[in-house]
């Protein structure tokens, strides 16, 4: 089925209980991607649960505490199928909570569906918060933005829930969530004209299915819309099937640079043995590949092995390409020194990347009620993996303090400004410059639940020092994986699975 089609990962996000899990299941449905018995047993839980609505959602949140609070905690993935794309589809967490498993679904998407309701809820969704007041920040608003500085280049505005009391399908209830969702998108970054040509705000329902996969027989006024898309020209945009047919221009997959596939899942699969999950970056993957995973690897303590097959959703793969996520029977390692979730699986023969000892980046500084200084500890994220990192200087910043321009080594940075940083990872930690290898090369800078900075990584100073033991620290343990200790101050994040763990063979 997938054959001959363009791959493409698509990540679904908004506030909590805008519907994405919902959506997202109604349409694989609708898709054909749910088969008829499965989705009576979903009905069935559902029922059970007295969570009747929460049917397609069940499709896609998997853990048991998910079906039973009803929010996505972690990034799950799935697949479906359009005339011409293959696509992941990863549902990603709306809960403030989880915004560091957001992140990591954000950081693996080509193109974003941004979810909003059209209920009372919409208002909450898109809050602008006040750090020093106490009010939280919106996570609609901050998805917009974070979707934005992390890369993703194509965006969908699912007007959701129009079927509810308030909208009731009206054309001006969608007619004022539009505009106010566009007002954001262009207050958080996203350029006007583009927000204008090339978004489509489709109203929706999840639940019902209206203009899921056909046009709504409840909302006689919406005609579609015509959107600008870039090489294919103007698009007529009617229903969200449209929208993922006809808009998407998959991006350039790097194959011709040295692989980096981040590790998102480690597994011990009975009858098959170790197994590893990620999305592969840059370069191309195959059975037989001799690889090598940092920052776990050690001289003393190696974390290698050979590529014993190559798998996409249960199906056996000659190789994987840039942007596929992949299953990957690995032999030879050893139980020792394990590889882990956030390591970076590179050729054996590509001593090109090590884990670093220091790296600048130019950052974007987001939310912080105060003013930061060298000596300020936060948490970095890079694709699947994070460290605990310290600031040690301040190279330049702009604000408009300094009247937009760059004001050398500067005593402290604050929100709203933009700033060339270094920071010194305090446990091994393996990120790459934007322009070697631009997904290792994306940083986001954390405190618990807030996300502080977003940047590029523009320099990386590698470690050739001798060898300290084996990596500790870093990135969340996953099953099968060696226990690693979480960073001071920071919640053990999930990553998100980037494919299905291939079947015993």
């Amino acid at each position: 089925m997938a054959e001959g089609k363009k791959h493409v990962s698509i990540v679904i996000c908004g506030h909590v209980d805008a519907g994405k899990s919902t959506t997202t299941g109604r349409l694989i449905f609708e898709l054909g991607g749910i088969p008829e018995r499965e989705m009576q047993k979903l009905r069935d839980e559902a029922e059970k649960l007295g969570k009747g609505s929460f049917a397609f959602a069940f499709y896609m949140d998997r853990q048991k505490d998910e079906r039973e609070r009803g929010v996505t905690i972690s990034c799950t993935t799935k697949e479906f199928f359009t005339d011409s794309y293959h696509y992941t589809v990863i549902d990603a967490p709306g809960h403030r909570d989880f915004i560091k498993n957001m992140i990591t679904g954000a950081s693996q998407a080509d193109i974003a569906l941004i979810m909003i309701p059209a209920d009372g809820n919409f208002a909450t969704s898109i809050a602008k918060g006040n750090h020093k007041a106490g009010e939280v920040q919106g996570q609609t608003r901050q998805h917009a933005l974070l979707i934005n500085l992390l890369g993703v280049k194509q965006i969908i505005i699912g007007v959701n829930k129009m079927d509810c009391d308030l909208a009731g399908y009206k054309e001006t209830r969608y007619n004022e969530v539009k505009d106010e969702m566009a007002n954001v998108l262009t207050r958080v970054g996203w350029k006007k004209e583009f927000v204008d040509k090339s978004v489509p705000f489709l109203p929706i329902s999840g639940w019902k299915g209206d203009n899921l996969i056909k046009k709504s027989e409840n909302m006689g006024w919406w005609k579609g819309v015509e959107i600008e898309v870039p090489g294919k020209g103007k698009k007529q945009i009617t229903t969200l099937l449209d929208a993922l047919e006809q808009m998407v221009v998959p991006p350039e997959r790097i194959g011709n640079k040295p692989m980096r596939t981040p590790i998102s899942g480690v597994y011990k699969i009975k009858g098959a043995g170790d197994v590893l999950t990620g999305r592969v970056e840059q370069g191309v993957v195959k059975p037989g590949d001799e690889v090598v995973f940092l920052p776990t690897h050690t001289a003393s303590l190696p974390c290698t092995g050979k590529i014993f097959s190559v798998e996409m959703h249960h199906k056996s793969q000659p190789a994987a390409n840039a942007g596929d996520n992949v299953g990957l029977n690995i032999k030879g390692l050893v139980k020792e020194n394990m590889p882990r979730v956030g390591d970076i699986m590179i050729l054996k023969t590509d001593n090109s990347i090590k884990k670093c000892k220091e790296f600048t980046c130019q950052v974007q500084i987001l939310n912080h009620p105060g003013e930061l200084k060298t000596g300020y500890s936060p948490i970095a994220f890079v694709r699947t993996a994070r460290s605990a990192v310290r600031m040690t200087k301040i190279n330049w910043k702009v604000s408009k303090e300094t009247g937009g321009k760059k004001a050398p080594e500067p005593a402290n940075i604050k929100a709203n400004e933009m700033a060339e940083v270094v920071f010194a990872p305090q446990q091994p930690f393996v990120v790459d410059s934007f322009k070697t290898c631009e997904g290792l090369g994306r940083i986001a800078i954390m405190e618990g639940a807030t996300v502080v900075m977003l940047g590029k990584v523009v320099e990386v100073i590698f470690d050739d020092g001798k060898d300290a033991g084996p990596a500790k620290g870093g990135a969340a343990p996953a099953k099968g994986a060696a226990a690693a200790a979480p960073a001071k101050g920071a919640a053990p994040a999930k990553a998100a699975p980037a494919a299905k763990a291939p079947a015993k063979k």
